[in-house]
């Protein structure tokens, strides 16, 4: 298995000396700071550079954080790594200089001390000084002394309470899987396991082969460690290791290769994808993208039904329900029913980003952006631009660096008028139909589920300034729920609100339609794992709470 990227300035690298200025969908308004690079937005901030000097601007383009750091990584889970010292580095910043955290108000919150940091799981960060590693928390107190060995080059993550960690000769190193406490959770015995630790509960380990680099994989970082297989939090061994090479779990299906032939497996370790294929790509949404011995590809489910048919060009994953690929050099994009949303026709599309794909329209042409229904809805006048992230993005015009903002972007918003059933009773929900999708009140939704197994709360955090919805939670009425709309057709436009679900942030696809807030239902029954069921033939939405969420 390979990694196909779609090499496209995703982010802004390279380009000297630009002014930036802060843009909507309508005309750019220019402020007057300077940035010799500019990167995607990462939880509200982006990375830029200054004279070789890195630091944090945020969304309105103002600088948040000081540009006094020699590199800095994004911000993941409220921190960013930061370095100092250093001459040079790599993307990942692995070669020279010392490394710590600051918080999103610039506080230094891990000492800048250390020869690498990997980025908080689960409140915990490894830190390694003097090859030894260990961990640190939110406060930089060292809480799992450093005692053990490393290779500069892998990352190590607590998931699931566990963490993998190693020892000894780099060669034949002596496995550890280690608790909160650091304490060793069970014995381990087998020769490796995945250091990066447990995916959905499940660790790729492995028996024979060798430590060192030489394998066949490069993607896997080529390391040839015999036969893969995995085993549970306790150590029990779930799948034998019987396979070449195993990819974590996601969505409960995990890839493996054997033979050099390609397929995946279930949690209980059945073949659920026939192991035929000269490539894969990673789980993703209900689907995998497989090759063919012709190297064309198509799309599998889970059950390794072919379900769109073996003439792409190359591997790309659904994102928010959407896949953009190109037949014959052309591109277009599929939604998950394998329905054509997008012609092939185009120059170049990139991912979905929070309902909107990048496009370029001919050879040399520029980058605008469309929505899911095909429909322009940024002009494409850009010569580069990223993906949207809490609703911006970062676009290059004029020579000038830009944020533009999707919150002035109109869309059309028609009244649902399907059924809605609720475990079987009808419901009339104030619903609308969006680029194919329907949304509805988060509020409304709450209030009909309360009671059912798949209830949740929703609250208000005004230090966030966000949604804060609490699943299994009984909904507590505020008023106002289940009014009945104007069934007119109306103008939506994205909506910035924040949400978090059990005090994790999450990513929505939402509306603000008359001055409300409506959500996409699918990514509603996603989260909360209630069944949403499309009967086309009633012209029906069946939601049901006694059963899970599926594609």
């Amino acid at each position: 298995m390979k990694k196909h990227l779609l090499i496209i300035v995703s982010a802004l690298v390279s380009v000297l000396s630009l002014n930036l200025i802060a843009v909507t969908a309508a005309e750019p308004t220019v402020k007057n700071i300077y940035y010799d690079d500019v990167y995607s937005f990462s939880e509200g901030m982006s990375r830029v550079v200054k004279n070789g000097k890195y630091g944090f601007m945020d969304q309105t383009g103002n600088v948040a954080i000081n540009l006094e750091y020699d590199y800095v990584r994004d911000f993941s889970d409220g921190f960013a790594a930061v370095s100092k010292g250093g001459t040079w580095y790599d993307e990942e910043g692995y070669v020279d200089g010392k490394w710590g955290f600051i918080d999103s108000t610039g506080k230094v919150v891990v000492p800048i001390i250390y020869d690498k940091v990997c980025d908080f799981s689960e409140g915990l960060a490894a830190v390694v000084k003097d090859g030894k590693l260990g961990f640190v928390d939110t406060t930089g107190k060292v809480v799992i002394p450093l005692t053990y060995d490393c290779s500069m080059y892998e990352e190590f993550y607590f998931n699931h309470g566990l963490a993998v960690v190693a020892a000894g000769d780099f060669e034949d190193p002596d496995i550890f899987v280690i608790d909160e406490n650091g304490n060793t959770a069970f014995d381990f015995k087998y020769d490796y396991a995945r250091l990066s630790g447990y995916s959905e509960g499940m660790l790729a380990v492995a028996v024979g082969g060798d430590w060192g680099i030489g394998g066949p994989y490069y993607w896997a970082r080529s390391y040839n460690f015999g036969k893969y297989g995995f085993i549970d939090t306790n150590g029990n061994e779930i799948v034998a290791p019987v396979y070449d090479y195993a990819s974590d779990f996601r969505e409960g299906i995990a890839v493996v290769c054997k033979d050099g032939k390609w397929g995946a497996i279930d949690e209980n370790g059945d073949v659920v994808v026939p192991i035929i294929y000269t490539d894969i790509s990673f789980p993703s949404n209900g689907l995998l993208c497989v090759c063919n011995d012709e190297g064309k590809w198509g799309y599998v489910d889970y059950t390794g039904k072919v379900v769109a048919d073996f003439k792409f060009d190359l591997c790309n994953t659904f994102r928010e329900g959407y896949v953009t690929n190109s037949i014959d050099g052309k591109w277009g994009a599929l939604d998950t029913t394998r329905k054509t949303v997008i012609p092939f026709k185009y120059y170049n599309l990139w991912n979905f980003s929070e309902g909107l794909v990048r496009v370029r329209m001919v050879e040399d042409g520029k980058w605008g952006y469309m929505d899911a229904g095909g429909n322009i809805a940024i002009d494409p006048v850009y010569q580069a631009a990223t993906d949207f992230s809490d609703g911006v993005a970062i676009v290059v015009k004029d020579g000038k660096f830009g944020i533009i903002s999707k919150t002035s972007i109109p869309y059309t918003a028609t009244p649902t008028t399907s059924t809605v059933l609720v475990n079987g009773s009808p419901v009339a929900f104030d619903a609308y139909l969006i680029n194919g999708n329907n949304y509805f009140k988060l509020r409304d939704l709450a209030y009909i589920l309360s009671g059912t197994d798949k209830q949740f709360e929703v609250t208000w955090d005004d230090t966030l300034k966000a949604i804060n919805l609490i699943s299994g939670k009984p909904y507590t009425v505020s008023g106002g729920e289940m009014a009945t709309g104007s069934k007119n057709t109306a103008t939506a436009y994205p909506s910035a609100a924040t949400v978090f679900i059990n005090g994790v942030r999450v990513e929505l696809t939402a509306y603000t339609i008359n001055g409300f807030n409506y959500f996409k239902l699918r990514d509603l029954g996603k989260e909360f794992d209630f069944g949403v069921i499309w009967d086309g033939t009633a012209k029906t939405i069946r939601i049901d709470t006694s059963s899970s969420y599926s594609e």
